[in-house]
């Protein structure tokens, strides 16, 4: 009889292993991303977010909310008109809580864009950063709330350091040879050849500094994904609840097929 009570119990703790496993895998990644981490006073800014690695079951999420905080002794407060949600989602937000709430009329499953707030930087503020916060992020799947990560951004007041390509065209444009003409070069030639390698250098100093520019972008970019990206981690699951509720019942089951074999070893 013993062994059919330890039978009954490895079931239902493999049971509830394999439903936890199951409930625990939803999950997804939420990101912040701005155009620039480098704003100038007074000047209004975008910074949106971004859902993607749905792993939230069969039908996808049609819900999303968390709470928005920001410094407001370097951005000018929001109101809900600062605030739209992206690729037909719907967005409304309290400012006296900071919550913001998504909703959609379909099931979302794969990497989409949801949010878009528009924020400003005050005047006299230059030289301060300010950041940004979406916190305590939560998708649903109409069944089910899963968490993900909090995310944030850092925004640096200031004009953007735009000295670089002057510097390193100039430093390239140093090493620019101009051949020397030979005495028995007639004037005529020495004049088209002057001319032309002008033109070669002009068409040089543009290459240069079309490069450098593309090389400044491109450094941009890298810049603003490392800093928004940086704070992520693996998400996080936000099912403890139903994992608790789970092991209750199972205990419970277990404890009455328990007392049940009790009472009919009494019988026998």
């Amino acid at each position: 009889m013993k062994k059919k009570i330890f039978s009954i119990i490895l079931i239902i703790t493999i049971a509830i292993l394999a439903m936890s496993t199951v409930v625990s895998a939803l999950s997804f990644t939420a990101t912040m991303s701005t155009n620039s981490t480098t704003v100038p006073e007074a000047t209004e800014f975008t910074v949106r977010i971004r859902v993607s690695n749905l792993d939230v079951g069969t039908n996808g999420i049609n819900s999303l909310k968390g709470d928005l905080k920001y410094d407001t002794d370097v951005f000018e407060p929001i109101s809900e008109a600062s605030v739209e949600g992206l690729n037909k989602w719907s967005a409304s937000y309290d400012s006296t809580t900071g919550k913001i709430e998504l909703t959609k009329n379909m099931f979302v499953s794969s990497t989409q864009e949801v949010l878009s707030i528009t924020f400003k930087t005050k005047s006299g503020v230059t030289g301060k950063k300010g950041s940004i916060a979406f916190n305590n992020i939560t998708a649903s799947n109409s069944e089910t709330d899963i968490s993900a990560t909090d995310i944030s951004t850092s925004i640096t007041v200031g004009t953007p350091d735009a000295t670089s390509n002057t510097t390193n065209t100039s430093n390239t444009s140093n090493t620019l040879a101009i051949p020397t003409i030979t005495s028995n070069t007639s004037v005529g030639n020495s004049t088209n050849n002057t001319s032309n390698r002008t033109t070669n250098n002009t068409n040089t100093a543009n290459k240069v500094n079309t490069t450098n520019t593309n090389t400044s972008n491109v450094s941009s970019y890298v810049n603003t994904m490392t800093n928004t990206t940086s704070n992520e981690n693996m998400p996080k699951t936000g099912v403890s609840d139903t994992l608790l509720i789970l092991t209750v019942v199972a205990i419970a089951v277990a404890f009455g097929f328990y007392v049940k074999i009790e009472k009919l070893n009494k019988d026998m």
